[in-house]
C-alpha cells in the first residue's frame, strides 16, 4: 500500500511529548531542514525526519499537519532568518563612503552565508523544483534579499566601481562565488596541504575583490580628515 505523506492527516493524540512542547516543534524544523536541504521535498521522508529529531512520526502531524505544511512552516523559519540578516545589512544606511559599506555589507554576505549553509542548500533543491513551493521560496527569501542589495549594487555601478551593467548578475556572480568558497573550504584545505580557516578564505575573498577600490577608501578618509 502507498502511503501519501503530503496530505494532511488526522490529528490523533500523539505518542510522545504532550501539549504545545516546543522543543519538540524546533527540533522536528531543524531535522526538517536538514532533509529538505539535502534531498529535496519530494525524497524527503516524514518518518525519517521524525526519527533524526527523535520522535514518532506522529508528531510531525500533531504540530505541522502534512509534509506540504511542514514545509511551509520550514520557509516561515527561514524566512525570519533572512530577514534578521537583511536588517543588519540595512543598518549600513546609505551614508558614509560607498567603498566601505559595500565592503561591509558584502562580509555580512559572507558571515550569512556561511551561518545558513543549510538554506542555501534548501533554495538549490527549490529551484530545481518549479510550483507552488518556488513560488514561496523566491517571493519570501531571494526577493527581500534582492530588494536590500540591488540597490547598493546599482550605485556601486552607477560609481564605476564594478565593469557590470546589471545589478543582478553582479549579486550572483558575488553570491555564488563566496558561496562556492565556503562550501569548498575543506576541500582546498585537502589538495593545498594547508590549513584553511573559514576565516581566512573570507579575508582573502573580500581583499580579491575590493583590491581596486583600497587607493580609493584611502582617499576619501583622508578628505575627511
Amino acid at each position: 500500500m502507498i502511503i501519501d505523506d503530503s496530505k494532511p492527516r488526522a490529528r490523533g493524540r500523539p505518542r510522545g511529548p504532550r501539549g504545545q512542547d516546543s522543543a519538540c516543534r524546533e527540533r522536528l524544523l531543524a531535522a526538517a531542514l536538514g532533509a529538505f536541504a539535502r534531498q529535496g521535498y519530494e525524497a524527503a521522508s516524514l518518518r525519517a525526519i521524525a526519527a533524526a529529531a527523535g520522535y514518532d512520526v506522529s508528531m510531525v502531524a500533531h504540530y505541522f499537519g502534512s509534509k506540504a505544511e511542514l514545509w511551509t512552516a520550514v520557509v516561515d523559519l527561514l524566512e525570519r532568518r533572512v530577514r534578521a540578516d537583511l536588517a543588519e545589512v540595512g543598518a549600513l544606511g546609505r551614508s558614509g563612503a560607498l567603498e566601505a559599506r559595500l565592503i561591509s555589507a558584502v562580509g555580512m554576505m559572507f558571515d550569512h552565508a556561511l551561518r545558513n549553509r543549510e538554506m542555501l542548500l534548501f533554495i538549490t533543491h527549490a529551484t530545481a523544483e518549479p510550483g507552488e513551493r518556488l513560488d514561496q521560496v523566491v517571493g519570501r527569501l531571494i526577493e527581500p534579499t534582492l530588494q536590500t542589495y540591488l540597490p547598493m549594487w546599482q550605485e556601486a555601478i552607477d560609481a564605476g566601481l564594478f565593469s557590470v551593467d546589471k545589478p543582478l548578475i553582479l549579486h550572483n556572480m558575488v553570491f555564488g562565488a563566496l558561496s562556492f568558497l565556503i562550501a569548498s573550504t575543506a576541500v582546498m584545505s585537502r589538495v593545498s596541504h594547508t590549513e584553511m580557516g573559514v576565516a581566512d578564505v573570507k579575508a582573502e575573498f573580500l581583499r580579491g575583490l575590493f583590491s581596486h577600490l583600497q587607493e580609493r577608501i584611502a582617499a576619501t578618509a583622508g578628505a575627511e580628515r
